[in-house]
């Protein structure tokens, strides 16, 4: 067996690398996902599901940030890239269709957070690979 030169290390990840954003908390994600996820007899209230569409929204938006700088650092056209590619397109999508204006009926509300939660929990899969 051969002694590995140091340059033959993979790269650190870029927050350890230069320091430009906070390592992404995947257990505090996680909980949060599983905390809009949870079975439960009765919808949760207007302001929970409030607070939890900001947090997860907030959550995706700092793993598309890292999930871009993966995507980024593979070769155009491989299969690698392209799946990084097209899940960021779908969480995009999912961030970007909201709820539109007004207030929304609490059902769809409860049913985008799950959505948001559903991405939330396939991206940090993904990023923890």
């Amino acid at each position: 067996m051969s002694a590995r030169h140091p340059d033959d290390r993979p790269p650190l990840p870029r927050p350890m690398l230069t320091g430009d954003t906070a390592p992404l908390d995947l257990v505090t994600i996680r909980a949060t996902v599983r905390r809009a996820l949870q079975e439960r007899p009765v919808r949760p209230c207007t302001a929970e599901i409030a607070e939890l569409t900001r947090t997860l929204r907030a959550h995706l938006g700092a793993m598309l940030d890292e999930a871009h700088h993966r995507a980024a650092l593979l070769t155009a056209g491989t299969p690698a890239r392209l799946r990084w590619e097209t899940l960021i397109a779908h969480v995009r999508a999912d961030l970007a269709f909201g709820l539109g204006q007004g207030q929304p009926v609490r059902a769809a509300a409860d049913a985008y957070v799950r959505i948001l939660a559903r991405d939330a929990r396939f991206l940090a899969d993904r990023l923890d690979e």
